[in-house]
This record gives C-alpha cells, structure tokens and sequence, in this order.
C-alpha cells in the first residue's frame, strides 16, 4: 500500500497555520508563490506577504524587524534564476519564527542602487506614528505605507 504525505493543521490567531509533518515544505501557500514574487520584486520594488496564506496585506505599514532576520542576496544571482531558491531558503530558515509569532510576516525590497534584494521578517503596524518609531527602533530608514505604496523615512541615519 503506498504511504500518502500526512499534512498537520492547527487553528492559530492569526489564520491557518500549516506544518508539514511529512517533512515537506513549510508554508505551501507561499511556496507555491515564489515565482511570481520574485517578478514582483523586480517589477514594483518589493513585496509584504503573509506565508501562512500567501496574501498581502492592503493596509498598515510595514515595518523590517532588523538586521538580525535580514538575508541579502545579490540582485544578478536573485533575478537570473535563484530568486525561488533564494525565497524558499528563507522561508525554511524562518519557519520557527514564523510559526512562533502568527503576526510576523515575509517581505522583499529591492534596493536597485545596492543592487540586491533585502529579504526580511516584516511586523504589520497598523499607526504610522507607531510604525515609524518601530522602524527607528530596528534601525530602518525607511517603512512602507502599505496602501499608498510608499517609503516613509523613519529619520533613521545609521547613527547609534
């Protein structure tokens, strides 16, 4: 009799969160998007995307959770093919902090000038007080208005 893949779910807060029990990848919704984020990043500059259910939130402003859950990737290597890797290696990384804080979201911005593409753990803030003194707080120069689709500077300057 051929074994079938077991998937686990568990109601959280914030949605469905599903765990691959069978050791396959975590988050499937957002992994079965990876393609199609990675040209978004290089079409409109980014993206916020909550991996529980592959959506992105409309509103609120987005804020980076810090250096410390950043991945750089080279913009060449990103958009000529290792992008989904790069996405799905990630996401794997993240998983745990992931499934730990429902509210943690997934986010990429592609810094043309740097040429490379930032990858983060992003926080949803729903005040843009509030979000910009996150963002100061985690030492970002700038947030993203999620339903303006603007950068708000922070006044952050890199000095600590």
């Amino acid at each position: 009799m051929p074994s079938t893949p077991v998937t686990v779910c568990a109601i959280v807060a914030a949605g469905l969160l599903v765990l691959a029990a069978d050791g396959g990848p975590p988050f499937p919704a957002f992994q079965s998007e990876v393609d199609g984020l990675v040209t978004l990043v290089g079409r409109t500059g980014g993206f916020t995307v909550d991996p529980r259910d592959g959506q992105g939130p409309k509103a609120g402003y987005a804020v980076a959770t810090g250096r410390a859950t950043a991945r750089i990737e080279p913009a060449d290597r990103f958009f000529d093919g290792g992008g989904p890797a790069a996405l799905r290696a990630y996401l794997e990384d993240k998983a745990e902090q992931l499934r730990d804080d429902p509210a943690l979201l997934v986010g990429a911005w592609y810094d043309r000038p740097g040429r490379r593409v930032v990858l983060s753990l992003v926080e949803l803030v729903p005040d843009r007080t509030d979000a910009i003194s996150a963002g100061v707080a985690h030492r970002q120069r700038s947030i993203y208005d999620l339903a303006t689709g603007a950068e708000v500077p922070t006044g952050y300057t890199g000095q600590r």
